[in-house]
């Protein structure tokens, strides 16, 4: 993956061209790495829709600026498999917060024990 400021990416906005000729505005909620490629998972700003839309990614520099190229998915085998790897690292993520926050609390219980006695 090119060397950029992932969280500058995350969170910018698209405009995904639909089969019917609409535009629908998403947002880069994830930019991750799996399999050796580069994928972005992209949601609606509008929160009544419900989608997670997988695409892979090309990022360039230029001018020290990130070009986004997103990359259509066509093999549904391939986009399932992505899905399921995307829902597992969600998952890795969430249970290494969980972690952190456990330890987080007994640290508070201890500095609070100690003030307690």
């Amino acid at each position: 993956m090119a060397e950029f400021n992932l969280e500058d990416i995350e969170e910018m906005k698209v405009d995904l061209q639909l089969e019917d000729g609409s535009t629908l505005e998403c947002e880069v909620i994830y930019i991750f790495e799996w399999g050796g490629d580069d994928y972005a998972a992209l949601t609606p700003v509008d929160e009544s829709i419900e989608e997670i839309y997988f695409f892979g990614i090309e990022i360039e520099d230029k001018g020290g600026e990130p070009e986004i190229t997103l990359l259509q998915i066509d093999d549904e085998e391939a986009l399932e498999a992505l899905a399921d790897a995307f829902d597992e690292m969600l998952d890795e993520e969430e249970f290494d917060e969980d972690e952190d926050e456990a330890e987080d609390d007994g640290k508070w219980d201890e500095f609070i024990n100690k003030k307690l006695d």
